[in-house]
C-alpha cells in the first residue's frame, strides 16, 4: 500500500504541469517576406489579415518541430468571415482561444495539455486594462507597476465587482505590448489595424528573452507551465475558464521608444488581463 500511495505521489506534479503546454526553446522568427511580415527583422507587423493567418499557421509549425510533435497536430489557423469586423478586444479574444484550445489533448512531454478557452470579454476588466494603457502612455512608461504604484492585481481587485474576495489568486494575470512606429514626416496616430494580433504573436511566440512569461499567462491553465497557479475552474461551466479584458493606446513622441534622429516616433501599446472569479462572489457578468 505504501508503494502504490508513493508511487501516485511521484506522478501528480507531472500530471499538473502537463495541463499548460510547455514553453519553447527558441523564438520564432518569421521569414522576411510580405506574405508574414511588414517588418525586415522577423517581427510580426501586420497590415493585412492574410498576413495574420500565414504567420500564425507558420509560427504553429515551427512550434510543432520545435516540440517533436506530428506535423499539423496543431491544426491550421483560419478566420471566421466576420473577423474584421469584430473589435480589437472580440479579435484578441477569437485569436488568443483558437491558440488555446489548438493545444487541447497535445502531449507535451509532460502530460496532455488541457487547452480549455477563456470563457469570455469582460466589461469592468476591460476598463482596468484600458486604464493601464493609457496610464502608460500618458506618463511616459512601460511596465506592469502603474505610475502610482499599482500593480496589476491590485488595480484588477479595486475594482469594486471584484475586490479580494472575487478574484481567486493566480500566478499570472497581465501581459504588456509595445510597438514602436516611426516617420520621416507627420506620423500617423491611429492605432495599427492588427495591433492586438502583432502583440499575441509576441507574447505567444517570441518570448525567450522573458523566460516566456507572456506565453504562461495566454496559455495557463489550472497552472503555467512554471507550475505557478492557474484558474481554478470552480465557477460556470467546466468546458472554458475565467475571464479577458484588453485595453490598447497610442501616443506621439512616446519616451520609451527610442530616438531616431530625422524620425518621430509613436508608441503603441496593449495590456491584456485575466482574472479567475471566486465560486461564493456576488459577481455576476454584464
Amino acid at each position: 500500500m505504501m508503494q502504490t500511495l508513493l508511487l501516485i505521489f511521484t506522478l501528480l506534479p507531472a500530471l499538473v504541469l502537463g495541463q499548460s503546454p510547455k514553453n519553447l526553446k527558441a523564438d520564432v522568427k518569421l521569414p522576411k517576406d510580405p506574405v508574414y511580415t511588414s517588418a525586415p527583422n522577423g517581427f510580426p507587423v501586420f497590415d493585412t489579415p492574410a498576413q495574420v493567418v500565414m504567420s500564425f499557421n507558420f509560427a504553429r509549425r515551427q512550434e510543432e518541430k520545435q516540440m517533436k510533435l506530428p506535423a499539423n497536430r496543431l491544426g491550421v489557423l483560419s478566420f471566421p468571415e466576420n473577423y474584421t469586423t469584430l473589435s480589437a478586444a472580440d479579435r484578441a479574444l477569437w485569436l488568443i482561444n483558437s491558440e488555446r484550445t489548438a493545444r487541447a489533448g497535445v502531449s507535451y512531454e509532460t502530460g496532455k495539455a488541457l487547452g480549455l478557452p477563456l470563457e469570455s470579454l469582460e466589461t469592468h476588466l476591460n476598463a482596468v486594462a484600458q486604464g493601464h494603457a493609457s496610464d502608460m502612455t500618458a506618463h511616459h512608461f512601460f511596465g506592469h507597476t502603474s505610475h502610482n504604484g499599482q500593480t496589476a492585481l491590485q488595480r484588477i481587485t479595486a475594482q469594486s465587482v471584484f475586490g479580494e474576495k472575487c478574484a481567486e489568486f493566480m500566478a499570472r494575470a497581465e501581459n504588456i505590448y509595445m510597438f514602436c512606429y516611426y516617420a520621416s514626416d507627420k506620423p500617423v496616430l491611429a492605432l495599427p489595424p492588427f495591433l492586438v494580433e502583432q502583440a499575441i504573436f509576441s507574447w505567444l511566440y517570441q518570448d525567450a528573452v522573458v523566460a516566456w512569461g507572456h506565453r504562461e499567462t495566454l496559455l495557463i491553465q489550472d497552472r503555467d507551465a512554471s507550475g505557478g497557479q492557474g484558474f481554478h475552474n470552480n465557477r460556470g461551466a467546466t468546458t472554458s475558464e475565467g475571464f479577458l479584458g484588453v485595453g490598447l493606446s497610442t501616443r506621439a513622441d512616446y519616451s520609451p521608444c527610442t530616438k531616431i534622429p530625422g524620425y518621430q516616433r509613436v508608441g503603441h501599446v496593449v495590456v491584456m488581463n485575466l482574472v479567475d472569479p471566486a465560486p461564493d462572489c456576488s459577481y455576476s457578468r454584464p
